[in-house]
């Protein structure tokens, strides 16, 4: 294993285009080691794949390191564009191409949903009246439990703000076993075979909880995703394409990967696989395979990310690498322009970092916000306090995760961004996002003014 790894980051070294100076960027070289030691050790004890990080802080490419597999089973070499499956780093994407359309004036933010997608007009939620047992039970779906209604008319229309703050009522369906939990189960959700399949399907399920009333992580940057549709008359990656990614020269983000780009792609892992887990692979259509230890959830070489891809998810669809999405942050922390290229205006870039949850209560179920001491704006956690957090940081950095273990921040007080890619499933059982933003803050030695 050793002699392997050895050869990946001789590899890694030789091929290496990018130039890294981290005394510019204000960080300790010797203290840069740390990341690189934790990082590369859960590669060399089998606990992830390969692992990618980057640092960038005022301009500077303070670091930037590559070490591991893309495949362990074909000692495949990860590179510095490998492409990741960023599953839910899409939300902040699709979120601003939202806000795009926005500043055109397509919608307020205060328009019901229903204005622009009729299939949302009478909405149903969760009765709350009943015992908990009856809706988290389907033993009690027998007589005279099944004659009683299980949910009621929303109170209140779901508005366009609900859908980008995440205050819907829509979720995910895992984790639980509620009467709207086996509604998603059974519509299947995540797959369905297109964007207006999907909302058809989505708009029969009730919600979670009014509109408005609680923060839930679930689909509703989906719906944001067909809005983006309904509003431009794009299909999402056409939109995606021309407005985002050409201007920002993110060139190797994709919806479904171009056989020419198969070869740089992951596979993607899981280390334990306890039930719920399985649950969840089974809702997805994931079937498992042993690859050394680690077990194949998504083979690179037969991804259905490389297959006829027809679902275009708002939430979860995109492949990318991680100079890419340095690009889009770089863009974020220069307050909407880059190179020249305006994509949103200061103002709507200060809106969106807002804490948009100062008087909504968390009902995130089995998905929270990751911290306490942490908000929501639009697309993206909000670091609120420090020290609830309990982990290194600045108050008003933003970021969020895949769930395969992609991460990204961005702190403009340190004027920084940082990137973590992986391809591991479990990643919470490793901690390994707020590991690596502690070995983030800790490298920083000088101030930058």
């Amino acid at each position: 294993m050793k002699k392997y790894l050895f050869l990946v980051l001789l590899y890694s070294l030789l091929s290496a285009k990018i130039t890294v100076d981290s005394d510019k960027a204000g960080l300790s070289k010797n203290r840069l080691q740390r990341l690189n030691r934790v990082m590369h050790d859960l590669v060399d004890q089998n606990k992830i794949a390969g692992v990618q990080t980057a640092i960038i802080r005022d301009g500077n490419i303070g670091h930037y390191n590559t070490y591991g597999f893309s495949d362990i089973n074909n000692k495949k070499p990860l590179n510095d564009d490998s492409i990741f499956r960023i599953y839910s780093m899409t939300k902040p994407i699709v979120s601003v191409a939202l806000m795009m359309l926005y500043e055109e004036g397509k919608f307020l933010l205060t328009d019901p949903v229903y204005k622009y997608i009729p299939e949302f007009k009478n909405l149903k939620v969760q009765s709350t009246l009943l015992p908990n047992r009856i809706l988290t039970s389907d033993k009690w779906s027998i007589w005279p439990f099944n004659k009683i209604n299980y949910v009621r008319k929303a109170k209140e229309p779901m508005l366009i703000i609900d859908l980008l703050r995440h205050t819907s009522g829509l979720g995910y369906g895992w984790g639980s076993n509620t009467y709207v939990d086996r509604k998603y189960r059974k519509a299947n959700i995540l797959n369905r075979k297109n964007n207006k399949d999907f909302i058809r399907e989505l708009s029969r399920i009730p919600l979670y909880h009014e509109p408005g009333s609680g923060w839930r992580y679930g689909v509703s940057t989906d719906v944001c995703g067909y809005l983006i549709e309904v509003l431009s008359g794009q299909n999402l990656d056409e939109f995606l394409n021309e407005r985002i990614f050409k201007p920002l020269n993110m060139s190797d983000t994709h919806f479904q990967l171009p056989n020419n780009k198969i070869e740089r792609f992951t596979s993607n892992y899981v280390n334990n696989i306890p039930k719920r887990l399985r649950k969840l692979a089974k809702i997805l259509g994931i079937k498992f395979k042993s690859d050394n230890g680690l077990m194949v959830v998504d083979h690179a070489d037969s991804s259905e990310f490389s297959k006829n891809v027809t679902l275009l998810s708002g939430g979860a669809g995109l492949v990318s690498t991680s100079n890419d999405y340095i690009q889009f942050c770089k863009m974020i922390l220069n307050k909407g322009e880059l190179d020249g290229k305006r994509i949103l205006s200061p103002k709507t870039i200060e809106f969106m970092m807002e804490d948009h949850l100062k008087f909504i209560e968390n009902k995130g179920g089995p998905l929270t916000l990751p911290n306490n001491g942490t908000g929501f704006g639009i697309g993206f956690s909000v670091v609120k306090d420090n020290a609830e957090k309990k982990i290194l940081g600045s108050e008003g950095t933003i970021g969020w995760e895949g769930i395969a273990g992609t991460y990204f921040g961005i702190d403009p007080k340190e004027n920084m961004i940082f990137i973590l890619m992986i391809q591991l499933i479990d990643f919470n059982d490793l901690e390994i996002s707020n590991r690596f933003k502690t070995l983030v803050y800790q490298s920083i030695v000088e101030n930058l003014n």
